[in-house]
């Protein structure tokens, strides 16, 4: 099963075949320009402007094309979604992470029922991701038994619909036409061989999907002194569920001293938001303005280069509320900490900048296979009443390293990647008591995590 590509996880239908992430402010750099770290995204609105002069200067065939539908087309013409769709065009081409989206709102609930699907080459259907407290998560199947959805099962039909083989669009058009009830029929494997099909009604409602949340052993199968985070993206309220997922770990019966931080399929997000989450596991060594994680050089507009640095914070101002966040340091919090990292080809921008992060500075190992390598950022741009933002990639940034006995930051990940500590197949979906990426952090974390903190 390699070759997967995810869909959106509460939305219900298939990404680009390429990392997400949600378009989530960063830090002021005008008054209206924000900063992201994120593999996908982008927007227009307002007037259309080409160089220094107009549209009938600069671009006299967008000028032509419009004049003519205004004089000869047989019927009325939105404009408002016709200026939508040539912004989308013009902004969407010119790299995979300059483009034009409509804007979410901050911690918007969505009616879902909590299900990431990802599929194979086959266009075979599986479940990657079950959102705590959604109805995916606490409904037991209708065969009459107490079993419950498993990440890895495959999905067979829905709604009476064989989904089998159907390719992305038709696949993501009959999950979008679905409004409130899902009957989902899935099969369960061992191997390759189906050891029950399970059916399941499902009802879509509206509850927050948290971005990062915690599993406890019970659940992910590993030994009873290691937890397990899952962050899904940088971005919304990805800091106040992080905290939660902390507050979890540290609250787990079994007091678990070790911890999984799972970035897989991560695609990143706000820069501010992994400074946040950085300074669990990164000592600020009593620095007001933290430790840096990267340089970042970018045009500050009209090809004026400037650079500044990206610094772990051990406080974020919430989005959501006026509260502030405050963190605390895992290896001051627990005895014996000890920490991996998992990431595979769809970790990308944000997830890459924590994963080098954690690891110049607290030596904190990274499983699973290649990430995307994206080592660049994008602006922000909110027009139209907040309707739309336009996101221009503007800079690149460069990860810490040693030369000549000093931290440097002269490494840019972008199209190369990071290659983890420890190699291990990240390529498919697997139920998590025969994940291979959870079986090799666990050995790494009870031995030789455990010999090392002895």
């Amino acid at each position: 099963m390699d070759m997967f590509e995810e869909q959106d996880i509460y939305r219900e239908y298939p990404k680009e075949k390429k990392p997400s992430g949600k378009k989530i402010a960063l830090i002021v750099i005008a008054a209206v320009l924000v900063l992201a770290l994120v593999a996908g995204g982008a927007f227009f609105g307002g007037t259309l402007y080409a160089g220094s002069q107009s549209i009938e200067s600069d671009m006299p065939m967008v000028k032509a094309v419009i004049d003519a539908l205004n004089k000869y087309y047989i019927e009325d013409i939105n404009w408002e979604e016709l200026q939508y769709m040539i912004a989308q065009a013009i902004a969407g081409n010119i790299d995979p992470y300059t483009g034009l989206v409509e804007s979410t709102p901050i911690g918007m609930k969505t009616k879902s029922v909590g299900i990431t699907f990802e599929y194979d080459d086959y266009c075979r259907y599986y479940i990657s991701e079950i959102a705590p407290g959604s109805p995916a998560a606490t409904t037991t199947s209708a065969n009459g038994s107490a079993v419950k959805l498993m990440i890895g099962d495959e999905v067979v039909a829905i709604n009476g619909k064989d989904v089998r083989h159907l390719n992305n669009s038709a696949f993501s058009q009959y999950i979008a036409s679905i409004e409130d009830e899902m009957q989902i029929v899935v099969y369960r494997r061992n191997g390759d061989s189906i050891v029950g099909q399970y059916t399941f009604d499902l009802q879509k409602t509206m509850f927050h999907a948290p971005l990062a949340y915690y599993l406890d052993s019970d659940v992910t199968g590993m030994p009873s002194n290691v937890g397990y985070i899952k962050l899904t993206e940088f971005g919304d309220t990805a800091s106040e569920d992080f905290a939660a997922a902390v507050n979890e770990f540290l609250s787990d019966p079994d007091k678990p001293n070790k911890l999984v931080l799972d970035l897989r399929g991560n695609g990143g997000g706000s820069v501010q938001i992994c400074g946040f989450i950085a300074s669990y596991f990164v000592k600020q060594n009593g620095t007001n303005t933290g430790i840096p994680m990267a340089r970042y050089e970018y045009n500050s507009g009209n090809g004026k280069m400037l650079e500044e640095y990206f610094y772990t914070s051990n406080t974020y101002a919430s989005e959501v509320d006026d509260s502030t966040l405050r963190s605390v340091n895992l290896y001051d919090e627990v005895d014996g900490f000890g920490c991996v990292v998992l990431v595979n080809g769809r970790s990308a921008s944000s997830s890459e900048l924590l994963t080098a992060t954690l690891s110049y500075y607290s030596g904190i190992k990274s499983i699973g296979s290649k990430t995307y390598g994206k080592g660049v950022a994008q602006v922000v741009i909110p027009y139209s009443n907040g309707k739309y933002e336009l996101y221009i990639t503007n800079g690149k940034y460069y990860i810490p390293s040693l030369k000549d006995g000093k931290t440097v930051f002269e490494t840019n990940i972008h199209g190369v990647g990071i290659t983890p500590d420890i190699i291990s197949d990240a390529s498919g979906i697997y139920y998590m008591a025969v994940d291979p990426c959870l079986r090799d952090a666990a050995e790494y974390l009870t031995t030789v995590s455990s010999a090392e903190a002895a």
